[in-house]
């Protein structure tokens, strides 16, 4: 017979984690969670908060368009349903809708026989949407782009966009949509908001 040799480094040995190599793994991935879901968390209720800011601006900026283009008054009215304006407690956050409107026929906006939705936004979750004064519930443009009440009256306040989310500070967590009687909408970021969300103080807004 022929000897055969052997090297030891010719030999693989396969052998799986240890318990306490497995115990450290797992704290390592702990830790890691631990600290990414707080960023993670951060990164959601901010792109919420985006989109909801956002969407309300572009909404206010289509229907003065579209008011001074038609020479008609064009509300902008919160709306559960997606055909008639809510005039409750509940925010903005419910949806919203944006209507043609020839004829005014009652100190609050509602969408008369005959009169065409032209644009529907849904609800948005994580986000609370209150306004102060008559922007509670609606703003309307006029033919000639200003910003008005039903009954033609000077309109303007603020209507704030705002994230109870824990992972956010007082000052990253709320966006103001302010409105000037010019009809000008500006996103705005006040500071010092609380996580709960209440309505913006009346106060001057842009010009």
């Amino acid at each position: 017979t022929i000897p055969m040799s052997i090297h030891s480094d010719s030999i693989r040995i396969d052998r799986g984690l240890t318990l306490i190599e497995l115990m450290v793994t797992l704290s390592v991935l702990a830790i890691l969670a631990t600290l990414a879901v707080p960023s993670f968390q951060r990164q959601i209720a901010a792109a919420r908060l985006s989109e909801a800011s956002n969407e309300l601006l572009l909404a206010t900026a289509r229907a003065r368009t579209a008011a001074i283009r038609l020479g008609q008054p064009v509300p902008v009215c919160k709306s559960s349903n997606g055909a008639t304006c809510d005039a409750g407690s509940a925010g903005w956050e419910t949806g919203w809708i944006t209507f043609i409107d020839p004829t005014r026929t009652a100190a609050t906006p509602s969408v008369d026989s005959g009169e065409t939705v032209t644009f529907q936004v849904g609800a948005f979750n994580g986000v609370r949407i209150l306004g102060n004064g008559d922007l509670a519930n609606y703003v309307s443009y006029a033919a000639d782009g200003r910003s008005k009440t039903m009954t033609g009256a000077f309109l303007a306040g603020k209507i704030r966009i705002c994230s109870p989310s824990a992972a956010l500070n007082d000052d990253q967590r709320a966006r103001d949509l302010c409105i000037s009687s010019t009809g000008r909408a500006v996103l705005t970021t006040p500071t010092g908001v609380s996580a709960s969300c209440s309505a913006p103080p009346s106060s001057a807004c842009c010009t």
